[in-house]
């Protein structure tokens, strides 16, 4: 009779711990959606520049998983636990406290580097100390800790920007930081980093991190009915500069040869698509019905809280799935279901109202996740154990990316519409499309997976 496979204490709770920093972030980012009218009175920005709030988090976010390959070779997970926890409060501080809108940037800026450090090291632990045989179900569970958070944020924000005011979004967070950092000390080990002398190339770094920050910037300044032609240039400059220096360096940073091996290419695209909609998705949604409807704040963030909450709390059990039945099931099954929920909001999108959104939004989030956190995992099975990390830190960096040019294109679309309600429709068709292009990638994938068998 074989032994049941266990996972140690102290593993668990540096998970918890870790994720619950990601946790803290990501519910501050959804949570911040809700106040965007209120705040575009306050600090007298419109709301297309209010969209700065998600999408400089996001692009932060994603810029620090470009290092999470270096930083976890460089430094030990507890040192990087510590650093996100006191990045993270400086960020609660900044943002908590800002009386200019500029300021407020600098506090998700702090806070989107913090999360940075803490998500790719969540998922990391869980691959370096979960046994194969409970990865799914494990990769779900890390999932549900840090999905959970946008069910809660919008409703968390929509409560707090009615009573006790937007800044609370900021200070109350500090709750979840203390509890992170008591599970975190007493369970990440002190040890020595794997590579201390490890080196990173600051040049790839710089030149990537250019072409993600001045892509989002090009994207956003369409709103004004032009193309700003010098960032544009920038763009192309910085993107083609780190694609060669990256071919080129003999000091590792991203394996984007990645993107040629059509395992991992046919999975990111679905990926991304998902978290823009998603994202996207999260920034619209309130706005529309307190715009469109009349609906409160309060009410506007609860409208997201069932379909999330549901859709994340049943995350270890997709990822049972997946280690029960393989990835056929929940790609297909979760795409179909977010596909056709897409296609409702567009149809009825002049009328959707609070109650029957809510309904639909549930059916979007049941789908999607069911379909985004098994595709990272069977993707990152099929690969070798040298890729995986790799893998990993692009699949996370683009998953941030994914929901930053998301926030963008919706704000893009809404700024281009005086109805909300015709900026709704535009957009769920925008990601019905999405769907309906992953059902071909997906077949396409499947037949990948059977090469490899091969």
């Amino acid at each position: 009779m074989t032994q049941p496979i266990t996972i140690p204490k102290h593993v668990i709770k540096m998970i918890v711990a870790a994720a619950l920093m990601g946790f803290a972030g990501i519910m501050s980012e959804t949570a911040m959606n809700v106040t965007f009218p209120k705040l575009s009175v306050i600090f007298g920005v419109s709301m297309e520049k209010l969209a700065w709030v998600t999408t400089i988090y996001l692009l932060m976010v994603a810029i620090m998983m470009t290092l999470s390959a270096y930083l976890r070779r460089r430094f030990s997970e507890r040192t990087l636990f510590l650093a996100s926890v006191s990045i993270f409060v400086a960020g609660i501080l900044i943002g908590g406290t800002a009386t200019a809108f500029p300021v407020l940037l600098v506090g998700r800026v702090f806070q989107g580097i913090a999360a940075g450090i803490a998500l790719p090291l969540t998922f990391n632990i869980i691959l370096e100390e979960v046994p194969l045989a409970k990865l799914g179900t494990w990769m779900g569970i890390g999932s549900l800790v840090v999905s959970i958070a946008p069910s809660i944020g919008p409703t968390y924000g929509g409560l707090l920007v009615d009573t006790l005011g937007w800044r609370a979004i900021f200070f109350l967070t500090l709750i979840l930081v203390a509890i992170s950092l008591v599970l975190g000390i007493s369970s990440f080990p002190k040890k020595e980093a794997k590579e201390p002398t490890a080196k990173l190339d600051i040049v790839q770094f710089l030149l990537l991190a250019c072409a993600l920050t001045t892509s989002l910037i090009v994207v956003s300044e369409l709103e004004t009915g032009r193309l700003n032609i010098p960032v544009f240039i920038a763009f192309l400059l910085s993107l083609g500069l780190f694609i060669y220096k990256s071919l080129t360096s003999k000091i590792e940073f991203l394996n984007i040869r990645l993107f040629a091996n059509p395992l991992f290419l046919l999975a990111i695209i679905p990926f991304v698509m998902y978290q823009f909609a998603n994202i996207g998705g999260n920034y619209l949604i309130p706005n529309y019905l307190q715009l469109g409807f009349g609906v409160t704040s309060l009410f506007a963030g609860l409208a997201l809280l069932p379909g999330s909450l549901i859709a994340a709390l049943l995350n270890p059990w997709f990822g049972k799935l997946y280690d029960d039945r393989g990835a056929k099931l929940p790609l297909y099954l979760g795409n179909f279901l977010f596909t056709i929920s897409l296609a409702i909001m567009c149809i009825w999108a002049q009328s959707l109202g609070l109650v029957l959104l809510t309904v639909m939004y549930i059916v979007f989030s049941f789908g999607r996740v069911m379909a985004f956190g098994n595709m990272q995992t069977a993707t990152i099975a099929h690969l070798s154990k040298e890729d995986g990390p790799h893998a990993l830190a692009l699949f996370q960096m683009m998953n941030q990316y994914g929901g930053s040019i998301g926030t963008a294109v919706v704000a893009l679309i809404s700024s281009s519409q005086t109805d909300i309600k015709q900026a709704f429709q535009y957009t769920n068709l925008l990601f019905l499309l999405f769907g309906l292009i992953s059902f071909g990638l997906f077949y396409l994938l499947f037949y990948q997976y059977k090469n490899v068998k091969k």
